[in-house]
């Protein structure tokens, strides 16, 4: 046997005894995109940089190798309740695992580093400030360290969105622990940043990894906010009993949005720093556990939660940049599972973004943090695909991909998964009506809201309009064709494109006419607008439910209420054992159970997410469960 044939079969046996590891311990019979690769980079002792979309399986690339290899994988993570949960479902999984952070105390230090000197750990989870600790790096020095995965590692770059001191001393690793490898993983990073990161952490000619930022599986959605109440309540209506959250920009929005949604009947706790520690860990855990359905918070929601059963992200306000949209939109289903994600924004929403970067003291700073809201400005007014539009921003051409990630060719023309795409909204002419609506501004001084201007706009005799004598003006009326949400929509979108400001020397949002706007008076420029959402037909409406549609709308009736039986019997084991319900089995296993309905250990293993521990673990329950469903239906 020549040489190369030795190194083929030292290969072959390599991915066998990965894929058996992979079925065995987590229940997957094959690799997600990338997967394979950065695993086999970091057994052979190489140093990796992955940029991996949220949902897309970055915490396998590091687990599976810290059961394969000799030794204890040390993670480093800023999210004390996301390493918590992984921490659960690991153990669920097999794999011996513990957790280090602010959290610990002395007593459970002790017991871990106990773990440690025995080489008892395959998997430690511990935050950037406790690795830092000189007591912890000295127990890491005398262990049997595998090598370090170093995730969020887009916090150690300060050109990034999160940037954390504490993830600067990071950069040590490599001059502390000089044979250990270090894997890098990023959701989001540009070109800068993730330069940025594999210099700070002095990566040694890395495995590099760049994803697809596509998340297949999810359905994007924006649309103009005019009333925001119920624009929410008629997206919750298509998203019945499903979990979710709700972004707001403001503490007093959070709260007055859950108290809105409870009052009509849903169960939804707010969430944001005003609240004590003990409360927010309270809503967190409640979420988690799928007692709370529906969380309304400030954007410090979510990222310490690896819920995997979020069916949809609404954003009530304008995100400050795309990074942070792509984040937070990427907290819906990371199962796999079609999920929605509604963004409704108005001028509002960027006037009060400006406002805040008034508060920067550096000039670089704030000139970056404009540029990126100027970029989601333009993300949202764009024309044309979501998708597209949202994968450009990241560098990346868009390939139609299926819900596994494969390349769909059939499918070229479009996402078929925004709102755009099935035709929900589209792009009309609007110069005659912007026309009105500038004169209406131009005429009155520029010195009037919008809804003052509205009221002309439509022929409104309301006290303020006869007070100003505007029902005197040739604009009076010219506009009673349309409604006032109508020519609402059109100041928003007039004041969005430029055409229009708000007067910086104005107490109020006051718009008035720009250069570009009197090109629109006297007829040089024209204007488009996206025709809003509830104008648009029937047809595309419902085809966009569909197309967004969640995991148990495949099932039929028979096949749903098993799939309820199943999920009362997981709620029950989770509670039970303390952990979240999707620790025990996420809603894609349970969904494939309900369709094929195992009878014996070999069929349930053939289910998605279930490994040999959890067969040991939960097996025999569910299989009864499944038995007695059928004799009884």
């Amino acid at each position: 046997m020549n040489a190369n044939e030795t190194k083929r079969d030292d290969v072959d046996e390599t991915g066998a005894r990965l894929r058996q590891t992979l079925a065995d311990t987590f229940g997957f019979r094959s690799f997600r995109p990338y997967q394979e690769e950065i695993v086999r980079a970091i057994l052979r002792g190489e140093d990796v940089f992955a940029v991996m979309p949220t949902g897309g399986g970055k915490s396998l690339c590091y687990q599976l190798p810290a059961v394969c290899a000799e030794g204890m994988c040390v993670v480093v993570s800023p999210l004390i309740s996301l390493m918590k949960d992984q921490v659960d479902a690991a153990i669920t999984n097999g794999i011996n695992a513990a957790t280090i952070n602010s959290t610990t105390t002395g007593s459970e230090f002790r017991e871990i580093a106990e773990h440690i000197d025995h080489g008892r750990l395959e998997l430690l989870y511990v935050s950037p400030e406790r690795f830092n600790n000189a007591r912890f790096k000295e127990t890491l020095q005398n262990a049997n360290v595998s090598f370090f995965a170093i995730d969020e590692a887009h916090c150690i770059s300060q050109w990034g969105h999160n940037f954390r001191s504490d993830y600067l001393e990071l950069g040590q690793i490599v001059d502390e622990f000089p044979n250990c490898p270090v894997a890098a993983f990023t959701a989001t990073a540009t070109e800068q940043v993730g330069e940025d990161i594999v210099s700070s952490l002095k990566l040694r000619n890395p495995f590099r990894v760049k994803a697809s930022f596509d998340r297949p599986n999810l359905f994007y959605q924006i649309e103009y906010k005019d009333d925001f109440e119920r624009q929410l309540l008629d997206f919750l209506k298509e998203c019945p009993g499903e979990s979710g959250i709700v972004y707001r920009s403001t503490r007093k929005s959070v709260e007055q949005t859950a108290e809105t949604l409870v009052k009509h009947g849903y169960k939804a706790e707010a969430y944001h720093a005003g609240m004590s520690d003990a409360d927010r860990i309270a809503v967190q855990d409640r979420f988690a556990r799928d007692e709370t359905p529906i969380i309304v918070a400030t954007i410090a929601f979510g990222m310490g939660i690896d819920k995997s059963n979020v069916r949809f992200v609404v954003h009530g306000d304008l995100p400050k940049d795309v990074e942070s949209y792509y984040q937070e939109t990427g907290r819906a289903g990371r199962d796999g599972a079609p999920s929605r994600c509604l963004l409704l924004f108005g001028y509002q929403d960027v006037a009060i973004h400006r406002s805040f970067l008034k508060d920067y003291e550096d000039e670089t700073a704030r000139a970056a943090a404009e540029q990126r809201l100027n970029e989601m400005v333009r993300f949202v007014e764009t024309d044309g695909c979501r998708r597209v539009n949202l994968l450009r921003y990241f560098g990346e051409t868009y390939k139609p991909r299926s819900l596994d990630g494969s390349v769909d060719e059939e499918n070229a023309d479009g996402c078929g998964s925004c709102d755009y795409c099935v035709g929900a909204c589209k792009r009309v002419d609007a110069t005659i009506d912007a026309q009105k609506a500038l004169s209406a501004m131009a005429r009155t001084g520029n010195r009037f809201g919008a809804t003052h201007l509205t009221d002309i706009l439509v022929g409104a005799l309301t006290e303020k309009v006869e007070r100003f004598g505007h029902n005197e003006l040739p604009t009076f009326g010219v506009g009673k064709d349309k409604s006032k949400r109508y020519w609402r929509y059109l100041i928003q979108a007039l004041l969005t494109q430029g055409i229009a400001e708000l007067d910086p020397n104005s107490e109020f949002p006051v718009p008035k006419v720009t250069s570009l706007g009197w090109e629109v008076m006297r007829g040089s420029r024209t204007v488009e607008i996206v025709e809003r959402p509830d104008r648009a037909t029937k047809k595309a409406r419902a085809k966009a439910v569909r197309n967004a549609s969640n995991l148990k709308d495949s099932l039929n009736l028979k096949d749903r209420k098993l799939f309820e039986t199943l999920r009362t019997l997981r709620a029950q084991i989770a509670k039970a054992e303390n952990v979240p319900p999707y620790v025990v089995f996420n809603d894609k296993s349970l969904v494939e159970m309900a369709i094929l309905k195992p009878r014996t250990d070999k069929e349930l293993l053939d289910c998605s997410g279930v490994g040999v521990r959890k067969l040991q673990n939960y097996g025999e329950d569910f299989i009864d469960a499944i038995e007695r469903f059928l004799e009884e239906n």
